[in-house]
């Protein structure tokens, strides 16, 4: 008997080690050996370079021929009460059209590689596809008509009003007038009221010509093809050309070419250089600078600096901070650096904007059996209280709302990008979600919602790539205040918004595919395998000490008997 004890207590013990190696080894390998495994191969792989046969490597060849679904939606406001608005100083009210759903294919057309493999220059186009199966019921762009505030006739009264009375100021014309008024009792404080009468009865000289600051366009006109506005026509150019007649300067024409909210459908101008992540893979994707293909200085980086004229009040000595709004910084958001961690700021450059933007983290998301982290853009991205965006402060000649001419700064949710558009467009979250009371409550129809108007970008935190987002924005027009132009002196100065957009990615099933084919498919069944290891372990660790408490109890009766 005591043999078999033995022998029992020897195998148990087998069994033990046996046991404890397989736990320990599943443990090691699941806690410490996969994930730097895992982290070596992510490394490796997010870098954007040529195969050694010359063709893209799998991460580069992902991104340029991506086939993530893409799509861009619109909401086009048509404006119900425009009579109020100029005569009433209505607040403005509208219809929401939409939407007005377009198949976005992104692609990009040209890329070449630095001699040491340090930067990808790359040249991307967006082209834009009505799609009426996923458009608002009947809705279609090219025969649906819209009343909109005109782009055209506040860029051309504000020319107007600069060219009038910098003419009225001309030694000329006011050695002219003091000369036909000189038997008043005060000739110069007689010009002075002339002149505020002229400028004043701009409006009635306006309205004769049947232009008016609200006009009517057709949906593709005010997105993509572009409308000419009536006032440069039919007005603006033959009074300046009057006044410069009489007045003895040189002519001064302006041009009146198509104005569209988005002028790239199917065409680029910039080409973008980015880091490939060769030294170090957690920057592959940042974007370094951008030229204009046409040599157009107005979108040429100064290194990694946006053009000065895209925030020209960045560098004035009361902007603590004035680099912030000039940096170019992060990707432009196609994918983001590996191993995101919850407490990590993201930051893309995103030419819609005209500017970078920093994202923070919400929640924890499931995106298609993808466990994710959701990162928002945050109000503070707007906020002109915060001393890092001072840069992005564009004073306002005339007010707005409720603030004085010269102020330094729109309300916070509001941003004008006047420097990089070559209008006077103002962007927003959709329906001023999160924007200024004083801002909310210049349109009251609107009901600003997180669902509807928050950007979010789901993203993948081990490999950054994105599992679904939607970039929600709105674009405005700056609507301002001539008090002394009497037929459009009582229109309320502000932001009147035009459209609203989402432009939506989601993961094709590709895409899905590959990343568990390459990365989740091999470490799930790695981990299984390793805590089936430590299962195993441990039962066997159990069966083992079982195995010596029933070899020690038989020990103990045998001994009682034989006693």
């Amino acid at each position: 008997m005591a043999n078999r004890s033995c022998i029992c207590r020897v195998t148990a013990a087998i069994i033990f080690l046996i046991g404890a190696g397989l736990l320990i080894a599943g443990l090691v390998i699941v806690l410490g050996v996969l994930p730097n495994n895992v982290k070596g191969q992510i490394r490796d792989r997010k870098i954007l370079e040529l195969n050694k046969d010359g063709t893209l490597n799998s991460f580069a060849d992902s991104w340029v021929n991506s086939k993530y679904i893409s799509t861009m939606q619109y909401w086009v406001y048509d404006y119900t009460n425009t009579i109020g608005i100029m005569n009433r100083a209505l607040y403005p009210d509208m219809k929401e059209r939409g939407p007005y759903t377009y198949d976005e294919i992104i692609k990009i057309d040209g890329y070449n590689f630095s001699e040491n493999g340090e930067f990808m220059q790359f040249h991307q186009v967006k082209t834009f596809v009505f799609n009426p199966n996923k458009s608002c019921v009947g809705c279609d762009p090219f025969k649906d008509k819209v009343l909109i505030p005109d782009i055209g006739f506040q860029v051309g009264i504000d020319k107007l009003d600069s060219t009038v009375e910098k003419l009225l100021k001309n030694p000329l014309a006011v050695t002219l007038c003091q000369t036909l008024l000189k038997n008043r009792p005060d000739p110069k404080k007689s010009c002075q009221n002339l002149a505020e009468l002229l400028e004043g009865e701009l409006g009635t000289l306006i309205s004769l010509f049947n232009v008016s600051p609200f006009t009517t366009v057709t949906v593709d006109q005010l997105l993509f093809s572009g409308y000419k506005t009536p006032f440069m026509d039919k007005f603006l150019n033959e009074a300046l050309g009057l006044f410069h007649f009489l007045f003895d300067t040189p002519p001064d024409p302006l041009p009146n070419p198509p104005i569209q909210l988005n002028a790239l459908n199917g065409t680029s101008d910039i080409i973008y250089t980015a880091l490939t992540g060769k030294t170090d893979s957690l920057q592959a994707g940042y974007i370094t600078e951008f030229s204009s293909i046409s040599n157009n200085s107005l979108f040429n980086s100064i290194g990694n600096s946006l053009p000065p004229a895209w925030w020209p009040y960045a560098n004035k000595t009361y902007c603590k901070d004035p680099n912030y709004a000039l940096s170019i910084r992060g990707t432009n958001g196609d994918f983001f650096k590996n191993f995101v961690d919850k407490t990590d700021v993201l930051s893309a450059f995103v030419s819609d904007l005209c500017r970078s933007v920093d994202f923070v983290f919400e929640k924890e998301v499931t995106v298609r059996g993808f466990d994710g982290y959701r990162f928002i853009m945050p109000p503070s991205q707007y906020d002109y209280s915060l001393d890092e965006n001072c840069g992005f402060c564009v004073p306002l000649k005339y007010g707005a709302y409720e603030y004085p001419p010269e102020s330094a700064c729109l309300p916070s949710g509001l941003l004008d990008i006047s420097g990089c558009s070559g209008g006077p467009i103002i962007v927003s979250k959709s329906h001023f979600y999160q924007a200024s009371k004083v801002v909310s409550k210049f349109v009251p129809r609107f009901k600003p919602s997180y669902e509807e108007d928050e950007t979010i970008i789901d993203i993948e935190p081990n490999t950054g790539a994105v599992l679904q987002a939607m970039k929600r924005f709105q674009i405005n027009m700056l609507v301002n205040q001539y008090k002394h132009i009497r037929s459009i002196s009582v229109m309320r100065p502000g932001a009147y918004p035009l459209v609203w957009a989402n432009e939506s990615f989601y993961m094709d099933q590709n895409t899905v595919d590959q990343l568990n084919t390459q990365l989740f498919d091999p470490i799930n069944t790695v981990t299984t395998i390793c805590w089936v290891a430590v299962g195993v372990g441990a039962g066997l660790i159990a069966l083992s000490i079982l195995m010596i408490i029933v070899s020690v109890c038989c020990f103990r009766d045998d001994h009682k008997k034989n006693s």
